[in-house]
């Protein structure tokens, strides 16, 4: 099932987050950080849930457009499935999931990234109807202070 991230979840998201990215040192969850999530109507923290156990997590924003009237577009990340439980569709039914709410809010398209050496999510990507060819993505991080 898949059903909203609490606050419950937080060592759970960590877990999936630091398997992500592995060489981030800065990941730290925290519950009110997962409510504040939550009542935010354009974020959206999902996780897979399948008889009790956190399997899978993905987070969308939903962000305004100035260019197409009032319809806006939705940005992915962090979709990380736990190694043991990949292949059996989870991830597969995760963006399905963020997809169908936003059509449900008229989003123009859906945007993802993933880190370039992540060639196996690539594929899992592409295999699912998103195209790594048609835009170059570019991230500058700010050093975490404090």
């Amino acid at each position: 099932m898949i059903r909203e991230a609490e606050s419950k979840d937080t060592n759970i998201l960590e877990s999936l987050y630091k398997a992500l990215a592995p060489n981030s040192k800065n990941i730290k969850v925290l519950p009110e950080r997962i409510e504040q999530i939550m009542a935010d109507p354009n974020n959206f923290l999902f996780v897979y849930e399948d008889h009790g156990i956190v399997t899978g997590t993905i987070f969308m924003t939903v962000c305004l457009d100035p260019m197409y009237q009032f319809r806006p577009y939705a940005v992915v990340e962090n979709v990380i499935v736990n190694k043991d439980f990949r292949g059996n569709g989870i991830g597969k039914r995760l963006l399905e999931h963020v997809e169908q709410l936003c059509i449900s809010r008229g989003c123009t398209k859906i945007m993802l990234l993933s880190s370039a050496n992540r060639i196996e999510a690539h594929e899992f990507f592409m295999k699912n109807g998103y195209s790594g060819t048609v835009s170059k993505g570019f991230k500058k991080y700010i050093p975490i202070t404090g």
